[in-house]
């Protein structure tokens, strides 16, 4: 009997390998894609956009108004107090993620240089298959997600 001192793989391990990642990367992506969930993605988006508004009145003390500009589209405005004469924040918008609507647009909220909401808030998200998620903008500034 002759030994061979070659080392290798082969066929049959190759070919057991390749099989073994392919179905293994095939659950991997499958998985992944579960995860793209627009309304899920927006509705936690707007949440921590609401949340920086929020802290950006108190540290500047001055009043910040959220509305929306669109059904895509947040934006912000600061004045002196929520009645005063309101300058647009350039670098405080925000647009959502691709299928992902605001289902309402007509309202808005004010952060007072404390904090706290001027109005109790309350709207939807969805997605063009149905899916809502509703976000709360409560009277003490909190922010809820359901």
């Amino acid at each position: 009997m002759q030994v061979s001192t070659e080392a290798g793989f082969t066929l049959t391990e190759m070919i057991a390998t390749v099989g073994l990642v392919t179905i293994l990367s095939t659950i991997a992506i499958s998985n992944f894609k579960e995860l793209e969930n627009p309304v899920v993605d927006a509705s936690y988006q707007v949440s921590r956009f609401i949340r920086l508004a929020r802290s950006r009145a108190i540290s500047q003390t001055i009043a910040i108004v959220i509305q929306p500009d669109s059904t895509t589209e947040l934006v912000a405005f600061s004045s002196d107090d929520c009645n005063g004469t309101l300058t647009s924040l350039g670098d405080l918008s925000m647009t959502l993620p691709d299928g992902a609507l605001l289902s309402d647009t007509e309202w808005s909220t004010c952060f007072t240089q404390r904090g706290l909401s001027d109005t109790n808030v309350t709207f939807q998200i969805q997605d063009v298959d149905g899916k809502s998620r509703t976000i709360e903008i409560a009277l003490g500034g909190g922010v809820q997600v359901q």
